[in-house]
């Protein structure tokens, strides 16, 4: 079945029309998510000479091009998205890095790739956009994609700290079974059952928390 016959209702938000593409991107910089907090969440993570990474919920992006702008030419980038329309306005940009970056249509919880094959994962402000079955299984995805001793960077909005976003926030977040796994930052707990172990944890902002885990050799 292609890509483009599959059935993505029930994996998650899919964000298009007035809400994708170049439209998510203007609005997502309203609230902070710029090149700069891309560049905050992928902090010091590299990519050596032809290592490889995978971009769960990639959206127009973001993330992909801030990896992509320290990353060597024979390195490789792919983000994967459900949206037409953020995938379309993520392939407009990905030629302009020294490194390959493509973008394809899939879930992140079922990802066409073998066991092993990434040195780096990463996901930035999508897997709250998931059911909670389905971030589960994009996590237990992650690790059989990562290499042992490769690493998970995982972005999400966590229980708001004192500052001006979260004070916004507060009152949206709290309520809901799918926010739950991200008010009680039940993601160590989750990625531990999958071997993977929680070696950095810090805020970018008054809401969005940066967490970097390892799997397991």
């Amino acid at each position: 079945m292609t890509e483009e016959a599959r059935d993505f209702r029930g994996k998650g938000r899919a964000f298009k029309g007035a809400f994708g593409g170049e439209n998510y991107r203007r609005f997502a910089a309203l609230f902070g998510f710029q090149e700069r907090f891309y560049r905050q969440a992928v902090g010091d993570l590299r990519l050596g000479e032809g290592g490889r990474a995978l971009d769960l919920g990639c959206g127009p992006g973001g993330l992909s091009y801030a990896l992509a702008e320290t990353s060597p030419a024979s390195a490789s980038i792919v983000g994967a998205d459900i949206s037409d329309d953020q995938l379309e306005c993520a392939r407009r940009g990905a030629g302009a890095f020294a490194c390959k970056v493509e973008f394809l249509k899939a879930s992140m919880d079922e990802l066409p790739f073998p066991d092993g094959h990434f040195d780096l994962v990463m996901t930035s402000m999508a897997l709250h956009e998931t059911p909670p079955a389905v971030r589960r299984a994009a996590i237990a995805e992650t690790a059989r994609l990562l290499r042992p001793g490769g690493t998970f960077l995982l972005v999400d909005w966590s229980r708001p700290r004192f500052g001006l976003w979260g004070i916004v926030w507060y009152p949206f977040c709290r309520w809901g079974e799918r926010n739950r796994d991200n008010w009680n930052n039940a993601y160590p707990a989750i990625c531990r059952e999958r071997g993977l172990s929680l070696t950095e944890d810090r805020y970018i902002n008054s809401i969005s928390r940066r967490q970097v885990f390892v799997k397991e050799r």
